[in-house]
Parts: C-alpha cells; structure tokens; sequence
C-alpha cells in the first residue's frame, strides 16, 4: 500500500461515523448520509485508514458513478494507490479475476460482479466487507417477485456472509409490495433490512449532538405559479375525466366484489392497474389519461398536441382549434426566460427532450449562452466544466438522464419544470446544487399545483434538516 496519507482532519459529525462502523466491525450497517455529507470521503477513510488490511468490494450503481469513485479514492487524499482496482465494462473479461486477486480495494458495478460470481464464486471468498453506495437504489418503486432491482436478489445470495455497508442520501421513502393480488405500502428501509440482516442504522437524527448543522446547506423551496388559462382549461376536462374513468374503475370492482383490493386508496388503483380485474379498455383509458396530464403540464404545447387523437378524446376536445389557439412557445419556458435573465447561473430541469430544445432556443434567442446536458450528450465533463468555469454562461439545461450524479454548487437558482409524485427523487433533483433556491413551476388552478404542494410537504416532512419552504417574492426570487 502506498504511503501517502490522507492530511485533511475529519468533521465531528464524520468522526463519529467512523467511530461507530469501527464499533460495530462486522455487524451489517445501513448509513444514511445526505447529499454533500461527504459519503465519498467516509468510503476512502474506511478502506484507507480505518481497516488498511482488509479486503473491501466497493459497489457503485452505475459505470459513470464507478469512473468518478474511481478517480476520487485515487487522486483526492491518496494511501490508495497500489490496492485499488476496478471491474467494470472497460475491464476485458479476460483481466477481471487477476484484479480480483492482486487488489486489497475493487470498485465494481453490480452486474459485472454478478458475472463473475456467477462463472466463479471462490474469487469473491477473500474479501471480507461489501460497502454498497447508494444502497436505496436496491429497491424497486414497485416489485413483484423480488423487492430489488437485478441483479441484487441473485448478488446478495452470493455475498452470503459478509460484512455489509450500504449509503445512502436518504431512507426515507416509501415503495409498491405485492403478494398475489394485494398491495402493501412500505418503508424502503423496511425491505433494506429484510434483504440485508441483522443491520445497524445510523440516520441523520443520529447525527444531531455532533457539528453536522454547520455543513447542511439550506435548500429555500418555492413554487412560482405560470398562469395559462388554456392549459387551465385543457387540465379541468382531463382532471374530470380522471376522476370519472377512476370511478367507472372502481364501480366494476365493486360489481365483482373485489373492491376490497385497492382499500378505497385511490393511488392502488394506478399502482395496480394491470392487476386490477377489470375491463382492459378501461385500464388503457385511465393509464392513457395520466400520461397525458402528465404530457400537458410538462412539454410544449404543439408536441403534447399530438397524444390527443384517441377515440375519447373527440368528445372533449377538438384538435384543430387548439393547435390554433396554443402558443408554441409553452409559458413554463416563458417563465424560466424571466428567470435567467435576473440570474448569473440557471439551473434548469425538466423531463422532455422538446422542452429542452425549446428552453434552448428560447435563451439563446434573448442573448443568453446556454448549454445543455442529455442522455445523448457525449462530453458531459466538458459541458459541466464549462457552465462551472465559463461566467459568460448563463445557463444549463438537464434532462432527467443527463443530470444524474451532478453536482452543481454553481448554480445561483434550479427551476424545475416539471415534478414527479416520488419525494425521494425530487429532493436528489432539489441537491444537485448543493443549497440555495429551488423554484418549481406549476400551472395555477390546476391539479399540478396540487401536487406539487403536496410534494413539498413531503419533502418538509422527511428531510427537515436541510429544507425550507418560502413564500414566493417576485423581487425576492427573481421570478
């Protein structure tokens, strides 16, 4: 092992992490740590300084989350060097078991782990601790026959005895259990537990006492209100809609004496819509109807346009006349425009390609440099680098794909375009930029706005340490 040492000096609230994973060496361990915490750091001290001689698997969700891992235990505080490997699809099949042997520390993705074990368990034999990051990242939104996402159900068979260390952000949501044709709503850290047994849980209430409020940065939430009296209207007929093909739903079940399935909750109905004995034609209407809210709120108008020839649709609305009557430009991205200008560096997220291209084109046509980061988007380094460094860049637009695994302290504001009903999801969105202002635009007088109150509740419920909620301020915000 090399000999250069880590000189940086542990916070107080990372010293008592560590003191107590040393405590409880060999007992399995689930840490929730939030964003910017440093779990990165805790991952190096562990391996590096803590435990130098034994023998860790370190598994990363994801290849680019590997590369970063990678190249941060190798340059940032050294003593790494000579131990560390890694197994992943850049490593030739042919070269996997010999790092296997000659490295005290790998840095593996589960599937090609997986894979190894698999075609040759023993190589796995001597290592003795497997410290998982982003451990919630193990559980599927809604299961059937397993809880956990592949190849997870097959890998923890495999680590049989090992010591396990699983981080995460967060242990604080909530995901879909079915048993035959029931429907269980249950704490992710519930079904952590049963996959991973006998562990200890150090959450973030375990961390008040120690010096970890001086390093929570405040995430201010605020919902900026986009008034668009068409997409108001459009939003009231599917919301009725909605409503009424969810009782027609509800009405068969009753019919055959399967109400008793959903429990009267609203919210099985669409978690177990494909499940539900009912009409198939109806269960299309009602998947079809959500998506296309979902549509409206969040893309261009002439592209949402488009998702409304079906059949039942022709009763409520005509094609033709809105097509007229809708701006191309949607007033969400009119919204952000007004935003940017008032800001040195804009964050923005949304769902769609379109509106990326849209909010793009909307910018660069006011006089504001924009770049943006996609799943397609080749250089993302490079693209992040240069909203970082460049000032004369205003702004950055990410789609869902292109912002994983960023961090983005940069940014003076994150605007949000469009929400999801997963709280966990959104507030990972909400800390990309480290703290600050987080504005989400919801149309007024629609269900939306509903939502995305309900969302921040949520939010202020789980994660009070790091959240505020504050009442919108044209002059204040900048919106």
């Amino acid at each position: 092992m090399s000999g250069n040492k880590s000189a940086y000096t542990p916070r107080g609230y990372q010293t008592y992490i560590l003191d107590r994973i040393s405590d409880l060496q060999g007992t399995n361990l689930l840490l929730e740590l939030d964003c910017g915490l440093g779990k990165r750091f805790i991952t190096h001290q562990l391996v590096a300084e803590r435990f130098p001689d034994t023998k860790f698997i370190i598994v990363v969700h994801s290849s680019s989350s590997l590369a970063e891992t990678v190249d941060y235990l190798r340059s940032e505080y050294g003593g790494l060097e000579d131990d560390l490997g890694e197994l992943s699809s850049r490593v030739p099949s042919g070269q996997r078991s010999l790092v296997l042997r000659e490295r005290r520390v790998i840095v593996a993705t589960p599937q090609v782990l997986a894979g190894i074990a698999r075609k040759n368990l023993n190589l796995l034999e001597p290592f003795e601790a497997i410290l998982i990051n982003e451990v919630d990242t193990l559980i599927k939104r809604t299961s059937t026959r397993t809880a956990l996402v592949f190849p997870w159900n097959e890998l923890l068979t495999f680590l049989g005895e090992k010591w396990l260390i699983g981080m995460s952000g967060t242990l604080r949501d909530d995901h879909a259990i079915f048993t035959e044709e029931q429907l269980e709503i249950r704490d992710e850290l519930v079904t952590l537990k049963e996959y991973i047994p006998n562990s200890e849980v150090i959450t973030m209430e375990d961390l008040y006492g120690t010096d970890v409020e001086e390093h929570l940065d405040p995430t201010f939430l605020s919902i900026a209100e986009v008034n668009d009296p068409k997409i108001r209207s459009i939003s009231i007929v599917l919301d009725e809609l909605v409503r009424d093909t969810r009782i027609e739903i509800m009405n068969e079940l009753a019919e055959s004496d399967n109400l008793a399935i959903i429990a009267g909750d609203a919210r099985r109905v669409h978690l177990m819509l494909e499940r539900l004995p009912v009409d198939d034609e109806l269960k299309g209407r009602y998947s079809g109807l959500l998506l296309l809210r979902k549509y409206v709120y969040a893309m261009p108008p002439k592209q949402f346009l488009r998702m409304f020839h079906a059949d039942y649709l022709k009763h409520y609305f005509n094609v033709t006349q809105l097509r007229r009557a809708l701006p191309t430009v949607s007033a969400k991205v009119t919204r952000v425009l007004e935003v940017a200008v008032k800001h040195q560096k804009t964050l923005i997220l949304t769902s769609y390609l379109k509106m990326v291209e849209q909010v793009r084109n909307v910018l660069e046509t006011a006089g504001l440099p924009v770049l943006t980061i996609t799943g397609g988007t080749q250089d993302k380094g490079e693209v992040l680098k240069e909203f970082k460094e460049n000032a004369d860049v205003r702004a950055l637009v990410l789609s869902p794909v292109g912002e994983r695994d960023l961090d983005i302290p940069q940014a003076d504001v994150m605007v949000v375009c469009d929400t999801i009903n997963t709280s966990k999801t959104m507030y990972q969105k909400f800390k990309r930029t480290r703290g600050g202002l987080v504005l989400l635009l919801a149309y007024s007088g629609t269900s939306e706005l509903r939502k995305v109150k309900g969302l921040m509740q949520r939010i202020l419920d789980r994660y009070p340490w790091s959240t505020a909620v504050i009442e919108p301020d044209t002059g204040q915000l900048g919106i």
